[in-house]
C-alpha cells in the first residue's frame, strides 16, 4: 500500500476536527417535483415504487407500512386489517417474548406499568387496527388468514414518492367466484389525524358481497377500551380508549362512504361482546359481474396529548374528510410528500441503491413530523420493538441526516430532550448528581430506573454526551439563537453540570468516569470508556461555547474538567475501549466513534488505528450500528484504497430485507439479546446510519458555527457520482454534486454561505458555484493491480464481500460461505504479472489454484496450484505473463477468508513482513524481530522500517535503509525496554516498512503483541487474571469456585494470556492449568465437549485438551510436561486457529 501525504492529510484533519388514487398509481415511479431526474428501470420498475409480486402472509419482511409522523400503520400482505403471530418480535425491555403484529401506532401514546416485573416501564401502545375492510363471500373471508391458494395475480406496491400502499389481487374463495380486489391505504401527511382506506372490487360473478369494516381491537395492546358507539345511519363508528398507568385518552372514529354505483342493501353494527375495543359496520353489497364497486373509509384518531377533546377532534376529522373528498385530500397529501422529497440523495445510474436511499428516508419521514416533540424510537412508528422507547438511536443515528435536509423534523428529536428536562433534573437529584440525567430508555415520562436497576447512572452514561452533541449540532446547523437560549442551552448546561459532578479526580491528576457501559453493551460496568469520556469532554466544551453565544458565563470548572478527563492512547495511536481492555469482541461501534461523530480524534493515523483495531473484533452478528460509522471515518481519513466502499456496502446490504427494502437490526433472524425475540424490524436506526455514509462520509459534511465544512470524496464503485440535493445550512440551501474528479457546490436559495474545505474557506453565493476537487484515495500511486478493482466471488458471507479482499486494508475480508470457493478480480488494465500475495483472514483452506485471464481478456490459463501454507502469507508465483484478471479457487474444510489479495506489477518490488517479540518483564530489555522477504519481480530498494512502541518505552534506533535482492531475506531487529514501573500489559507493537515501487513508495505493516509481566517464583501458583491478556481474554467473576480475584474468560480465537516464572535451572518442568469447561461456545449451538487450547512454554507449542468439568463452577486441572530454559520464562495460553477454546482459566502452576 502507498501512503498519501499532503492534501489527504489535510482533508482528514479538517474533517475529523470539526394514497393512492388512480392518478397517484399512474404517477408511481416518477420522482417527486424537485427530487431529481427520472431513474431508469430496476427489477421493481423504478426506485420510487417497491413491489412484492408474491403473496406470503407469514413473512414480516413483506409487510409494508404507511405513516405521517403522527399515525403509523403496518399492513399485512392482504393489504388491510390485523395480523398477528408474524414471528418473534424484536427486543422487549421486560424480557418477555412477544409475537410480531401489524401495529397501529400514534406518536406519544404509551402505557406504563403493565408488567409487574418492571413497574415503571413505559411501552408504546398499539391501537385498534383502522385499515380493516374484510370481504366475505358465502362464508369465506378475505383477511390475513386467507389461504394462499385462493390468491392469484397478486401485487403489493409501496409508493415512496406519495407515501401510500396499494394491494391488488384476484381472490377466488370458491370456484366461479373470482373477485378482483384493490386496497389503497395512506396516512395523510397534510392532516395528521387522518387515515384513508379505499377498497375497489370487481367481481366476475353476480350476487351479494359482504364487507366488514372495523376499528379492530385485535390489534390493540397496552390500551383499555372505555366506550364505543356505532351509528349505522351515519355510517360512523367510534372507539374510545385509555392507556393504563399513563392515562392518555385516545379516540378512533371511522366513516364509510359508498362510491358511485355502489349500493348497500344491509347495514349491521359490529360490536363484539368479547372485544370492547372493536367497533364498525358490516355491509351487504349487491354486485354484478364485471362492474366495479368502491368503498372509502376515513379514519380520525386523536389523543389527549393533542389540543382539544380527542373524540371531538376524531369526529371532526372524518366529517371534514368526507366533505373534502378523496381526490382533494390525496392531492394535499401528495404535495406534502413532494416537499419532503425535494431535498434528497441521488445515486447516479444505480436505481437499486437509489431505492435503498429512498426507503431509508421514507422510514424516517413516516415516523416524524414538524412541530412535534416525541422524537423517534429505534423502529419508528412501524413496531413496538424496544418498547417504542427513545434511545441514543434518535440523537446519534437518525438525527444527523434529518438535520441536513429537514431541520424542522430533526427539531422533534432535540425538543424531546428539552421537554423531558425537568424529569432529567429530578433523576439527577435522586441519584446524587448535579444537572440532568436522561434515562437510557426514555418513554415520554423520562423516568429513571425502568428496568428495576439504575438505568441512568453506572449504565450507558454516554447517552448524555450524545444528547448534548445533537443539541449543539442543531444550533450550529440552524443558527437559531432563540432556540438555543430557550431549549438547547438549558439541556447543554444540565449535561455539563452532570459530567462535572460525575467525573472524579484520581491520584494521577486526571479525571475519570468509572462504572459505565459504553455503546459496546458486551462490557458493562467498566472504567474510562473512551467514547463516554470523550463525549463528556465535548459536552463540557460545547456547553461553554453555547454560553458564550448567549453572553452567559459558564461554570469555570467545565473547562478544567474537560481538559483533564482521561482518554488513553496506545502505542499504535489507537484507543483502548476502556481501562483494561484486551481486544475482546465488541457488539457494535464504540471507540471508532471518537473520530465520527464525536470529532474528538483529529489525527487521521489515530482514527485509522482505531478502525484497524476494532473492525476485526466487532461482532459480525451485531446490529446495523457499526459499518456506517466506520465508512464515514474511512472516507475522511483518506488512506490509499477504497475501504470506505467495503464498509459502505456492509452498512446496508446485509441488513436490507424483503421487497420493500426495510432495515433489520441484524443480518439474520437471531436476536442480539432478550431470550425468545427476533431482531428489531423495521430498524430505523440502521436506515439513519446508512444515510450518513453519503452526507458525512462521501460529502464530508461537518457543522460549524462559522461555516459549513465539506470534504467530498468518492470510491471508484460510485464514480458515476452522488448528489446531495438541498442541504440546509442556516436558512440557505445547497446542492453538492460529487463527481469522479470534481465536486460542484451551488447555492440554490438563501444568503451566502462560507464553505470550509480542506484547502481553505470560500464564499458561496447565488450564481457562482464552487468547484472542488473530489478526493480519490483509490487513485493513490500503487503497484498493486488488484487494489480497488472489480471483485466477484462464488459465495460470500454477510458483511464479508469480495470487495473486502481488494480495498487496500488488511482488516476487512472476503470470506466464502463454503469450503469450495473462488475469488475473481479484474486487474487495472493489461499488465505483466508474475505473482500474487494473499494475506489470510480467519480461515485458511487446504489448497489453492490460480488462473489468469490473458491480455485479450477472453482466455483463462492455470498458472499455479498447491497447498496453502500453515503460517504466513500465500505467495503464488508463475512465469511472467500479461493478464487482465486473476481467479483464485480454494478447497478445504474451512471456508477461505482473504484479508488482502494483491497482484503487483511484474516489474515491481514486493515484500512480506512478519513481526515477532518474546515476553519480558518491567524494566527488562526485549528483542523485537522483523523478518522481511522479497517476493517481487525485482530487488526491493531503500527498504526502511520503523517500529512504534508505547509512550515511555525505550527503543533502539530504527535500522538504516537496506536493499533486499529478489527472493532474498532480511532480518531486522530492535531492543525495547518497558519502564521499571510498567504494569502488566500486552503491548501492541507495529512495524511499518516502505520501499521504492514503480509508482512511488509502497508500504507494508506488521504487528505483534509483547507481553510484559513480572515473573513469579518457580513452584508458585499464578492467577490467570494477573497475566498479560490480549486478543479478547478478559477477567470475569460470574462463576464461583475460583481462586484469587477472578478467572479469565473470553477464550475465543486469538485470545491469549501470558504469565512468567523465574526458573533457576534449565530442565523438564510441569505446568498445571486449573480450568472449567461446561456447556458453552461463542455462539449457538452451545456444546458440552472437550475443548482445546495451545500452551507455549520454552519456545515450543503444544495443544492441550481440557475435558468437560461438569459445570462452570466445577474446576479441574490438567498437567502438561514442558522443557524450560533458565531465566525468566514466559508461559502463554492461546486459542489458535485449530483450537476450540470456550473455557475459563483460573490459574497456572509451574513446578
Amino acid at each position: 500500500m502507498m501512503r498519501r501525504a499532503g492534501r489527504a492529510a489535510a482533508i482528514a484533519a479538517a474533517l475529523i476536527a470539526t394514497a393512492a388514487t388512480s392518478s397517484t398509481a399512474a404517477a408511481a415511479g416518477q420522482p417527486p417535483t424537485g427530487a431529481g431526474p427520472p431513474h431508469g428501470p430496476t427489477a421493481t420498475g423504478d426506485p420510487w415504487t417497491l413491489t412484492s409480486n408474491s403473496y406470503a402472509a407469514q413473512d414480516i419482511t413483506r409487510t409494508p407500512f404507511v405513516g405521517n409522523g403522527y399515525l403509523g400503520e403496518r399492513l399485512p400482505a392482504v393489504g388491510q386489517g390485523y395480523q398477528g403471530d408474524l414471528g418473534p418480535a424484536g427486543y422487549q425491555l421486560d424480557q418477555q417474548p412477544k409475537q410480531r403484529l401489524t401495529t397501529s401506532m400514534v406518536a406519544g401514546v404509551y402505557d406504563k406499568g403493565l408488567t409487574s416485573s418492571v413497574p415503571g416501564m413505559e411501552y408504546m401502545a398499539s391501537l385498534p387496527t383502522w385499515t380493516t375492510m374484510a370481504l366475505g363471500v358465502d362464508g369465506h373471508t378475505l383477511d390475513a388468514a386467507v389461504p394462499q391458494d385462493r390468491i392469484s395475480g397478486y401485487r403489493q406496491r409501496l409508493d415512496l414518492a406519495h407515501g401510500a400502499v396499494d394491494t391488488s389481487m384476484t381472490w377466488t374463495p370458491e370456484d366461479g367466484k373470482a373477485t378482483g380486489v384493490r386496497v389503497d391505504v395512506l396516512a395523510n401527511r397534510s392532516l395528521e389525524h387522518l387515515g384513508q382506506v379505499r377498497l375497489t372490487v370487481t367481481p366476475r360473478w353476480t350476487g351479494d358481497l359482504d364487507l366488514s369494516a372495523l376499528l379492530d381491537g385485535a390489534g390493540a395492546q397496552g390500551v383499555n377500551a372505555t366506550s364505543r358507539a356505532v351509528d349505522t345511519a351515519a355510517d360512523t363508528a367510534t372507539v374510545q380508549l385509555t392507556t393504563p398507568g399513563d392515562d392518555t385518552r385516545v379516540a378512533e372514529t371511522q366513516r364509510l362512504v359508498a362510491g358511485p354505483g355502489t349500493t348497500v342493501s344491509a347495514r349491521t353494527a359490529a360490536q363484539p361482546s368479547d372485544d370492547a375495543a372493536t367497533a364498525g359496520e358490516k355491509w351487504t353489497l349487491p354486485v354484478t359481474a364485471g362492474a366495479t364497486y368502491t368503498v372509502t373509509k376515513y379514519v380520525g384518531i386523536a389523543t389527549s396529548d393533542d389540543p382539544g377533546d380527542p373524540a371531538a377532534t376524531a369526529a371532526a376529522t372524518v366529517r371534514d374528510a368526507v366533505r373534502e373528498g378523496w381526490s382533494k385530500l390525496t392531492a394535499r397529501h401528495d404535495a406534502d410528500w413532494a416537499a419532503l422529497w425535494r431535498p434528497n440523495i441521488l445515486a447516479a445510474g444505480d436505481t437499486d441503491l437509489q431505492a435503498d436511499i429512498d426507503m431509508s428516508f421514507y422510514t424516517l419521514y413516516s415516523s416524524l413530523r414538524a412541530g412535534s416533540s416525541w422524537s423517534i424510537p429505534p423502529a419508528g412508528l412501524t413496531s413496538q420493538d424496544y418498547n417504542g422507547d427513545i434511545f441514543w438511536d434518535a440523537d446519534t443515528w437518525m438525527f444527523p441526516s434529518l438535520l441536513a435536509f429537514h431541520p424542522e423534523l430533526a427539531r422533534s428529536i432535540v425538543m424531546f430532550r428539552s421537554r423531558t428536562r425537568a424529569q432529567a433534573e429530578a433523576d439527577a437529584r435522586s441519584n446524587g448528581y448535579a444537572g440532568g440525567i436522561w434515562a437510557w430508555d426514555n418513554g415520554p415520562g423520562g423516568v429513571c430506573g425502568d428496568l428495576g436497576h439504575p438505568m441512568c447512572v453506572t449504565f450507558e452514561d454516554h447517552l448524555e454526551g450524545d444528547i448534548a452533541l445533537a443539541q449543539w449540532q442543531y444550533y450550529q446547523a440552524t443558527g437559531d439563537t432563540e432556540w438555543l437560549r430557550d431549549h438547547g442551552y438549558p439541556v447543554l448546561r444540565d449535561v455539563a453540570a452532570f459530567w462535572a459532578s460525575r467525573a472524579t479526580k484520581g491520584a494521577d491528576g486526571r479525571y475519570h468516569i468509572d462504572g459505565v457501559t459504553g455503546p459496546d453493551e458486551y462490557h458493562e460496568h467498566v472504567d474510562d470508556n473512551a467514547t463516554t469520556n470523550a463525549g463528556a469532554v465535548l459536552a463540557l466544551r460545547n456547553a461553554a461555547a453555547a454560553a458564550a453565544v448567549l453572553h452567559q458565563r459558564p461554570d469555570p470548572a467545565w473547562a478544567t474538567i474537560a481538559d483533564g478527563i482521561a482518554v488513553p492512547t496506545d502505542a499504535d495511536g489507537s484507543h483502548p475501549e476502556y481501562a483494561g481492555y484486551t481486544d475482546q469482541t465488541v457488539k457494535q461501534a464504540d471507540t471508532v466513534m471518537l473520530a465520527y461523530p464525536l470529532g474528538y480524534v483529529t489525527d487521521p493515523s489515530s482514527a485509522a488505528a482505531d478502525l484497524d483495531r476494532y473492525m476485526p473484533v466487532t461482532d459480525v452478528n451485531g446490529p446495523a450500528m457499526t459499518d456506517s460509522v466506520e465508512s464515514v471515518v474511512a472516507a475522511q481519513i483518506q488512506q490509499p484504497g477504497c475501504l470506505d466502499y467495503t464498509l459502505f456496502e456492509n452498512s446496508y446490504q446485509p441488513y436490507v430485507k424483503g421487497p420493500f427494502r426495510q432495515f433489520s437490526e441484524t443480518q439474520g433472524d437471531v436476536p442480539l439479546q432478550g431470550g425468545g425475540t427476533g431482531p428489531a424490524f423495521t430498524f430505523a436506526t440502521g436506515a439513519g446510519g446508512f444515510l450518513q455514509t453519503f452526507l458525512n462520509g462521501f460529502g464530508g459534511i461537518r457543522w460549524n458555527s462559522d461555516g459549513l465544512a465539506l470534504a467530498p470524496t468518492l470510491p471508484p464503485q460510485l464514480a458515476s457520482g452522488v448528489t446531495l440535493a438541498g442541504i440546509q445550512y442556516r436558512g440557505s440551501r445547497l446542492d453538492v454534486r460529487i463527481g469522479a474528479r470534481t465536486t460542484t457546490v451551488a447555492l440554490t436559495s438563501g444568503r451566502a454561505v462560507t464553505v470550509r474545505t480542506p484547502d481553505g474557506a470560500e464564499r458561496l453565493t447565488r450564481g457562482r458555484p464552487l468547484s472542488l476537487p473530489t478526493a480519490r484515495p483509490d487513485r493513490a500511486a500503487t503497484d498493486d493491480l488488484a487494489r480497488c478493482q472489480t471483485a466477484s466471488a462464488a459465495s460470500a458471507q454477510p458483511a464479508m464481500p469480495p470487495a473486502g479482499a481488494v480495498d487496500g486494508n488488511d482488516t476487512t475480508t472476503w470470506t466464502a460461505s463454503a469450503g469450495s470457493s473462488s475469488l475473481q478480480v479484474a486487474l487495472s488494465g493489461r499488465s505483466l504479472t508474475d505473482h500474487l500475495r494473499v494475506r489470510w483472514g480467519t480461515g485458511r483452506p487446504d489448497t489453492y489454484t490460480v488462473e489468469v485471464q490473458d491480455g485479450s481478456g477472453t482466455t483463462w490459463h492455470q498458472v499455479d496450484q498447491g497447498a496453502v501454507p500453515a503460517l504466513g502469507d500465500l505467495v503464488a508465483r508463475w512465469s511472467r505473463t500479461e493478464a487482465t484478471a486473476v481467479r483464485l479457487s480454494f478447497d478445504g474444510a474451512v471456508p477461505a477468508s482473504v484479508a488482502t489479495l494483491s497482484v503487483p506489477r511484474a516489474q515491481a518490488a514486493d515484500l512480506t513482513a512478519v513481526l515477532t517479540a518474546e515476553g519480558t518483564s518491567p524494566g527488562r530489555t526485549a528483542t523485537v524481530h522483523l523478518a522481511l522477504t522479497s517476493v517481487g519481480g525485482t530487488d526491493a530498494r531503500r527498504v526502511e522500517s520503523r517500529l512504534r512502541v508505547p509512550d515511555g518505552w525505550q527503543v533502539s534506533a530504527d535500522p538504516g535503509p537496506v536493499t533486499i535482492a529478489r527472493d532474498g531475506h532480511a532480518d531486522l531487529g530492535w531492543t525495547v525496554t518497558p519502564p521499571a514501573g510498567q504494569a502488566t500489559t500486552a503491548a501492541r507493537l507495529t512495524a511499518t516498512t516502505s520501499w521504492d515501487g514503480t509508482a512511488g513508495r509502497d508500504t507494508q505493516t506488521a504487528a505483534t503483541v509483547l507481553p510484559v509481566v513480572t515473573p513469579s517464583p518457580l513452584g508458585s501458583t499464578v492467577e490467570a487474571e494477573d497475566g498479560a491478556l490480549s486478543g479478547g481474554a478478559q477477567v470475569a467473576s460470574d462463576h464461583g469456585g475460583y481462586t484469587g480475584g477472578g478467572f479469565v474468560a473470553g477464550w475465543y480465537t486469538g485470545a491469549s494470556d501470558t504469565v512468567a516464572v523465574d526458573v533457576p535451572a534449565a530442565g523438564p518442568r510441569a505446568v498445571t492449568i486449573r480450568y472449567a469447561n461446561s456447556l458453552g461456545g461463542q455462539r449457538p449451538p452451545l456444546e458440552n465437549v472437550t475443548r482445546t487450547i495451545t500452551l507455549t512454554a520454552g519456545g515450543a507449542d503444544q495443544q492441550v485438551e481440557l475435558p468437560v468439568t461438569g459445570g462452570w463452577e466445577t474446576w479441574s486441572t490438567v498437567t502438561v510436561p514442558v522443557d524450560l530454559p533458565a531465566g525468566d520464562d514466559p508461559i502463554s495460553l492461546t486459542v489458535g486457529s485449530a483450537d476450540s477454546g470456550s473455557v475459563n482459566i483460573d490459574s497456572l502452576a509451574v513446578d
